[in-house]
């Protein structure tokens, strides 16, 4: 790498930190050959901007582009019956062309444009995107449902999360899917798209997103919150679809303990595994769901129900590949050593030990695992002990 020479002239355009500027700075270098593509890099992976205040500039830059879109809305629908066709296709469609141009011109900013200003084009940009398909559907009077419009404007958006990095975008996209997958399900409508099949497709929509091209980027523990929260939310109405297909209750119960099974082993890298577990809420929430499934059957009755769906869900395709995703995340996670949460999931896989004549087996499993003081020492990471087994009967 050549020796980087910084003028004397551009010290005086320094802005607020030194970081930043730095930031700033490392385009206009590459260009004029003061340093190479590689180093540049060098610099910025050594000299990384720290997100600082990245919730409160989200929130912030959220709470400015909802009031835009509120406003705008409002005075447009007071007035919407008095326009001609071809003023409300322009009011529909021009808010959507100066959120473009505004999103134009922070992409061409690169590095120097701040977080609130990418997070705020990017949110006001979907936001008007849904609302010309919204007024575009109504002007024509397009047939369709309003999961439709939820499912386009999803889809459309999510591009606008990896372009300008927008985790608000993010989150909505997350929370958009998890509702449309919910209202496809057939235990709500009757009728709908495969779950099965979508709703992982729609989930693979944010990996762009995180962690991204370079396998680096990590979202912020609210967004990691969201993100646990749909997948499981999503995930569990894909469980429930199933219900209508095999006419079980029982059958969707124990495909969702599988779900929060996968979702609690979902796995982590090294720094990932050494944060608290406040941080990891995929781990919390899959927990949560799975120690209570287990706790209500421990008792007779649902043990029984949940002998009979597993024989009922075993045909079905998605089951193998939460049985193959489930034992795959967790040979990962026996080899990490994270042997609590490997503890944890097994209750999923508790009724596979048993037969549908083995109704003492079952409870004696699910009461040892789910008992009080295996599952805290297990959560709390001080592992499995000779002294907590219980003889099963």
């Amino acid at each position: 790498m050549r020796p980087i020479l910084v003028p004397a002239r551009r010290v005086t355009a320094m802005s607020s930190t030194p970081v930043r500027w730095l930031a700033e700075q490392l385009p206009a270098w590459e260009r004029e050959g003061i340093v190479t593509a590689d180093g540049a890099r060098v610099l910025r992976e050594r000299y990384a901007a720290e997100p600082r205040g990245g919730l409160a500039q989200m929130i912030v830059a959220a709470i400015g582009a909802l009031l835009i879109g509120t406003g705008l809305i409002a005075v447009l629908a007071y007035n919407w019956d008095d326009f001609p066709r071809w003023v409300r296709l322009s009011l529909a469609l021009g808010p959507l062309a100066a959120s473009q141009a505004a999103s134009w011109w922070v992409l061409q900013r690169g590095a120097a444009a701040t977080r609130w200003q990418r997070e705020a084009v990017a949110l006001l940009q979907a936001l008007a995107v849904g609302a010309a398909m919204a007024l575009v559907s109504q002007i024509y009077n397009l047939p369709g449902q309003w999961t439709d419009l939820v499912f386009w404007w999803c889809v459309v958006a999510v591009p606008l999360a990896w372009v300008l990095e927008s985790d608000a975008v993010a989150i909505a996209y997350l929370l958009g899917i998890a509702t449309w997958t919910i209202a496809q399900a057939r235990p709500f409508t009757g009728e709908g798209a495969d779950c099965r099949i979508w709703y992982p497709l729609l989930l693979a929509g944010i990996l762009p997103r995180w962690p991204g091209a370079d396998l680096r980027g990590r979202p912020q523990p609210g967004s990691r919150a969201v993100l646990a929260l749909s997948a499981l939310a999503g995930l569990i109405a894909v469980a429930a679809d199933s219900r209508q297909r095999l006419n079980s209750d029982h059958a969707s119960v124990w495909l969702t303990m599988l779900t929060a099974a996968a979702v609690l082993l979902f796995p982590l890298d090294r720094r990932g595994i050494a944060e608290p577990l406040s941080r990891k809420p995929q781990v919390l929430l899959g927990g949560i769901v799975l120690v209570t499934l287990a706790l209500v059957a421990s008792f007779e009755d649902p043990a029984r129900g949940l002998l009979e769906g597993v024989a009922r869900a075993m045909p079905l395709g998605w089951c193998w590949l939460l049985l193959t995703v489930v034992a795959a995340f967790a040979a990962l996670a026996l080899w990490q050593g994270r042997y609590a949460v490997v503890a944890v999931a097994a209750l999923a896989v508790v009724p596979l030990l048993a037969d549908a004549d083995g109704l003492s087996r079952i409870e004696s499993l699910s009461l040892e695992l789910v008992s009080g003081p295996t599952v805290i020492r297990l959560v709390a990471g001080q592992g499995w002990r000779e002294d907590d087994a219980v003889t099963i009967e």
